[in-house]
């Protein structure tokens, strides 16, 4: 976890993080000052989305003919190229050319679709084994670190300055972020003489997920607990306001719990990495009860101390679990298969994500916002239900040993 080229990768992960914050922040009042329009600025999370879903499930085409480094390397440099693209349009014209400005974020968010799972896939290859979980929660804590400190620092920005600022502002944070990520060793890569067929390309990361029954079990898993979007700014607004009946300052006051709570639990893992790795079928099933337990009684306080006490619990089993599944598809995957398994996965949760927040919506607008918790609760503790049933495919060593079998058959 000392070695130099773990450190680029975070110095490297950290800038870009921060420089992904100020991005939006910068480009929603970008687009507002243009437009004037709630229509363009709700335009922004929809053409991110669904671009990141396009790249996300064409990203095996380009993981199966470059190496990795070489994939997040010139991702983040043409991410760079752009911003600085935008910079220049924004400083020639001053009104119109909206669509422009949309344009500019779709090229963008098809590079982030394929960089991220490519990102998630480098880590196996700087860490040994028995550090990953500790370099995992180490990265989770860097991350969250910088979304408790970044939005409020972007918005002080943005107060200070303008829009234009904050995009040159990006444009520095990327550039340093490539820097630090184009200095990055990695192992060399045998690649295939014969490079596969675009369509056994995409389908690769599908069949090893099919292949694999800990990762496919985990991602069922994963799917049931996307409940959890229940925290998103729609739902946690009405909540404030119906539950609570506080102003809506008490909004950013629950997000500020949450991330402090998922920033203690990476320092948990950090400190207790061997333990965890001990009892990964136990901390995943009994995380999830839990999560089901602090979502039911989050949604029906309202006391406003205990509701701030509960969301920052909240983040302890939600980080501790995620930081765990991490683990286990970087032990249970090859470098190239784990990056079209992170692909695929980016590219089923962002649709499964925008389902999931428009039923919750739904769900609010129609019943209450205590029902919608409680409807979360129920899911997640489904999934509970089901890990239970699977403990034995989240048991680490017999998962090892079922792979073996099979990995000659797995895709690279």
């Amino acid at each position: 976890m000392k070695n130099t080229s773990f450190r680029c990768l975070w110095i490297g992960q950290a800038f870009a993080n921060l420089g992904d914050i100020f991005y939006v922040v910068g480009l929603i009042s970008l687009l507002y000052n243009l437009t004037g329009s709630a229509f363009y600025l709700s335009l922004l999370p929809f053409i991110t989305t669904i671009f990141r879903f396009i790249s996300s499930f064409l990203a095996p085409l380009v993981i199966d003919r470059f190496p990795l480094k070489s994939i997040i390397v010139q991702s983040q440099w043409w991410k760079t190229i752009l911003l600085v693209c935008l910079g220049i349009f924004i400083i020639s014209f001053d009104h119109g050319f909206s669509v422009a400005v949309i344009f500019f974020i779709a090229l963008i968010s098809l590079l982030d679709g394929v960089a991220a799972p490519v990102s998630a896939a480098l880590v196996p290859q700087l860490v040994p084994k028995e550090e990953r979980m500790k370099a995992n929660g180490f990265l989770n804590v860097i991350t969250q670190t910088i979304f408790v400190a970044g939005w409020p620092l972007a918005s002080v920005l943005l107060i200070s300055t303008n829009s234009s600022f904050i995009i040159w502002l990006t444009v520095m944070l990327y550039a340093v972020s490539t820097i630090y990520t184009g200095k990055i060793k990695v192992p060399e890569q045998t690649t295939d003489p014969v490079a596969p067929s675009n369509w056994d390309s995409i389908k690769s990361g599908w069949v090893a997920i099919r292949q694999i029954p800990t990762i496919r079990t985990l991602i069922s898993i994963d799917l049931t607990t996307l409940a959890s979007s229940v925290w998103v700014a729609a739902v946690i607004y009405i909540y404030v306001e119906q539950n609570l009946q506080l102003g809506e300052e008490w909004w950013g006051y629950i997000n500020t719990s949450y991330f402090v709570g998922m920033i203690f639990s990476g320092l948990i893992v950090i400190r207790f990495a061997k333990l965890l790795e001990k009892h990964i079928g136990f901390f995943i099933t009994f995380g999830l009860f839990l999560s089901a337990l602090l979502i039911l009684l989050f949604g029906t306080t309202s006391i406003p101390a205990l509701a701030l006490l509960l969301a920052c619990l909240y983040g302890l089993p939600e980080q501790i679990r995620e930081v765990i599944y991490t683990k286990l598809f970087q032990d249970h995957a090859t470098e190239k298969t784990l990056a079209k398994i992170h692909a695929v996965w980016g590219a089923v949760i962002n649709l499964t994500f925008a389902g999931s927040v428009l039923l919750l919506g739904f769900i609010t607008e129609t019943y209450s916002v205590k029902t919608t918790f409680q409807f979360s609760s129920t899911l997640i503790f489904l999934a509970f239900l089901y890990a239970t049933f699977k403990r034995n495919d989240l048991q680490r060593k017999q998962c090892d040993q079922s792979l073996s079998s099979k990995s000659s058959n797995l895709p690279r």
